[in-house]
């Protein structure tokens, strides 16, 4: 850490209130908890706030349990509402009801209110503290309300207009309003067609999507009567993004979408072992394959030598499709009228891409083994492979989504399975069939 040399006692708090909470954080995040208390006691309870709200919320939920009560208070009060719902999310019931308690009222009721919402809907990350005008103010009024109000609310560029029950009727930037003239009334300056709207309970992978689609920096959360709820901010959209692509990312190999280099031994294995074991049979098949073909592998030991170049290209072709059908999925792009095509698609590139590589590989065992055969066999093999790879690449996540699964999750574990014993056949029945006559 550049504000740590020569241990914990030398670290200079004012260095060390100066680095950005994430490098605190994740310094904290290596620590036992007696150091993790020590580091944070060096830190006015504002500073403590912001690096909690960079870490992981189970972390940070830790950390704020082995704080006395009146430290951790005062560190919740300084969170916004929706990091401070996922860090209390994630302490015992007992004791965040404790805290909630110790909480002043107004921020405790808004607190409880968050926490009525899924986590993983536009609800769950919304921010209540959100500047609203009335449509009646003229823009002095205006400016003097948000002057007063500044405190209290959300940053944001974006002022937004509710009726005398809440409705969501306009919005107007900061910009119109410093442009426009003193007694102009607010409904003369804000415009009525609303982009970006969320209903609070929409996925937080939908409001990302609207977001990157609308390029806001505030989306405006409102329920089912359309009365305005809160918003959801940039930064939270980009912990959403950073969250999703992590999560899919480590799903994708098989391991626990949620888990982290410093978990402990036990979660992780708990989270990785499942589906360990289900590669472990899936790949017993391509065993068996192997299995019923040893005396022709034993005849001709090529064989098994380019058995393994062919199964290896196979699963990274199908690899490259698996990744792109994920996330065209994941960012919606796909509809149903879509599959043929994609298939067709997928398929024709697999093709191509076998006849390239099939070709390389062919003259290259040509020059080394000087069996034409062989060759052949390579070639033929790879056309076949990359073709089926490509089509299994399409298909197993836009089967998985189809049967309500994630198609994060694990594909690639899947993927293998069902392609690694196909390939593993089709080489070795060509290479039978070509060799042995």
């Amino acid at each position: 850490m550049t504000f740590a040399d020569g241990g914990l006692d030398a670290i200079d708090p004012v260095k060390l209130a100066n680095t950005s909470p994430y490098e605190v954080g994740c310094f904290l995040e290596r620590l036992s908890s007696e150091d993790q208390q020590f580091i944070l006691h060096k830190l006015s309870s504002t500073d403590a706030s912001l690096v909690l709200a960079e870490m992981y919320s189970y972390d940070s939920a830790e950390i704020l349990t082995e704080m006395r009560d009146h430290r951790a208070v005062k560190i919740l009060e300084e969170l916004e509402p929706d990091d401070a719902v996922d860090l209390l999310l994630n302490v015992d019931v007992r004791d965040r009801e404790r805290l909630l308690g110790k909480l002043s009222k107004e921020f405790a009721a808004t607190i409880r209110n968050l926490m009525c919402y899924d986590p993983d809907t536009a609800g769950g990350v919304m921010t209540p503290y959100v500047t609203t005008l009335r449509a009646s103010m003229t823009v002095d009024q205006a400016i003097e309300y948000i002057r007063r109000e500044k405190t209290e609310t959300e940053n944001s560029d974006i002022l937004y207009i509710v009726d005398q029950h809440r409705h969501l009727i306009g919005e107007t930037s900061v910009r119109n309003l410093i442009w426009a003239k003193a007694q102009q009334r607010i409904s003369d300056i804000m415009e009525r067609d609303i982009q970006g709207i969320c209903k609070s309970g929409e996925s937080k992978q939908e409001v990302a999507r609207t977001m990157t689609e609308t390029h806001r920096q505030t989306l405006p959360v409102v329920d089912c009567q359309d009365r305005l709820l809160g918003i959801i901010t940039h930064d939270d959209v980009i912990d959403i993004l950073h969250e999703s692509a992590t999560a899919d990312l480590q799903k994708l190999c098989g391991a626990g979408g949620d888990e982290h280099v410093m978990d402990s031994v036990w979660y992780s294995v708990s989270r990785r072992t499942p589906w360990l074991i289900v590669n472990l049979f899936l790949t017993l098949i391509s065993t068996n394959v192997i299995s019923q073909f040893a005396d022709q592998i034993q005849k001709f030991a090529i064989l098994a030598a380019f058995l393994n170049l062919i199964t290896i290209l196979s699963d990274n072709a199908a690899s490259q499709v698996l990744a792109v059908s994920i996330r065209a999925i994941t960012l919606g792009e796909l509809l149903a009228s879509d599959m043929k095509r994609i298939y067709v698609k997928e398929a024709l590139k697999g093709l191509v891409n076998g006849f390239i590589v099939g070709a390389v590989a062919g003259i290259l065992s040509l020059l080394w083994t000087h069996n034409l055969l062989m060759g052949l066999l390579l070639f033929s093999s790879l056309v076949i492979n990359l073709v089926i790879a490509g089509l299994l690449g399409a298909f197993i996540p836009i089967f998985l989504k189809k049967i309500k699964l994630d198609p994060a999750n694990s594909s690639t574990i899947v993927l293998t399975g069902i392609l690694e014993p196909i390939s593993t056949l089709i080489f070795l029945h060509s290479g039978t069939a070509l060799l042995c006559k």
